[in-house]
């Protein structure tokens, strides 16, 4: 008796939910990624970078204040993406 409601309750929440993965893999990115945010994070990714590979201090501080403006922007982008799909998934 539980099995059966418990499956039925499982079917239910499928069909209304639906599935964001199947299987075990890795995943490589959020399922809400976009171009946009992508080419952020490699911005991001490429400052972070450039500020490993520099040696003066005064190249390493310049460096150092690209990364945290291009990390704040992804940031931000990551939020309003993430905002407005979950927004779209509410109103529905």
């Amino acid at each position: 008796m539980w099995e059966a409601m418990a499956e039925c309750i499982r079917r239910s929440a499928k069909e209304v939910l639906g599935v964001s993965r199947v299987g075990r893999g890795r995943i490589n990115r959020p399922w809400w990624w976009n171009e946009v945010l992508k080419e952020k994070i490699r911005e991001k990714q490429y400052a972070y970078a450039t500020l490993n590979d520099s040696r003066m201090d005064k190249e390493k501080e310049e460096n150092k204040a690209k990364y945290k403006a291009t990390k704040t922007i992804a940031k931000k982008g990551v939020t309003i993406t993430k905002n407005s799909i979950f927004e779209r998934y509410i109103r529905n």
